[in-house]
């Protein structure tokens, strides 16, 4: 574990007597934040940790990754192996999860032991024609808002704002477009891909992350868009406290 852990997981809650750690990975141009409540609907034996990937946040000042390889091998200096861990992604942090998870195996670490792979195709389903990162920024807005359910109007309507979010904003995007699956053995554990049916994701690329784990899968489905994880937050967290709490 790195000296930058305290900015590189934030943490809702200290909970020292957890007994298993869940760390949550947001989606591209997303923060901490979006997981900032979640302890307060999970047990005290859970120790939630929300990934802040560099450029927000208090990490504001350093460079956001553009690829996922540098990402991911500075992500998990950050993470602590001392308790079982879940991990849970969301979208781009779905991709971030599984990799980091991998990057584990590799290096000889502990893994997780579950995945929760949220709003994401199964690695090597999508491929970016051209290079949506460094478009205008008006048309990179327009491309947001029509792959995942609209942009938040004060980010249109605030230039400082737009200022602050879009380096990383782009700089996600550019790991996506970049990002190449590599062929690996499957990981040893259990996963649960989750979407919205209303989200343009086909049922069919959820279900094809199936052979990436040797453990127990399963898809499920709630009512919604890109982000149906909000509205329906009670009935996620009751899937990830079945298997963390």
């Amino acid at each position: 574990m790195t000296a930058g852990h305290e900015t590189a997981v934030v943490r809702g809650a200290s909970r020292p007597d957890a007994r298993t750690r869940l760390y949550c990975f947001h989606h591209a141009g997303g923060t901490a934040a979006e997981f900032s409540s979640w302890h307060r609907y999970l047990p005290e034996s859970v120790d939630v940790c929300a990934v802040q990937l560099p450029g927000r946040g208090a990490r504001a000042r350093e460079r956001p990754h553009t690829r996922m390889g540098p990402l991911v091998a500075e992500l998990i200096g950050h993470l602590r192996t001392d308790l079982p861990t879940v991990f849970f992604g969301h979208s781009f942090g779905a991709l971030v999860a599984f990799e980091a998870a991998r990057a584990l195996r590799t290096a000889g670490l502990p893994g997780p032991g579950h995945l929760f792979l949220s709003a994401r195709p199964a690695p090597g389903l999508v491929a970016y024609e051209g290079s949506l990162h460094d478009l205008p920024e008006a048309d990179f807005l327009d491309v947001v808002a029509e792959r995942h359910g609209g942009v938040p109007a004060r980010l249109r309507d605030h230039l400082e704002l737009r200022q602050l979010v879009l380096p990383y904003f782009r700089a996600d995007y550019e790991v996506l477009e970049t990002y190449r699956a590599t062929a690996a053995d499957p990981l040893p554990v259990a996963a649960t891909v989750l979407g919205g049916t209303d989200d343009p994701i086909p049922l069919a690329q959820l279900e094809a992350w199936r052979p990436q784990v040797t453990g127990t899968f399963a898809v499920r489905m709630f009512p919604g868009d890109h982000f149906y994880l909000r509205p329906w937050r009670t009935a996620v967290l009751d899937l990830v406290r079945e298997v963390a709490g």
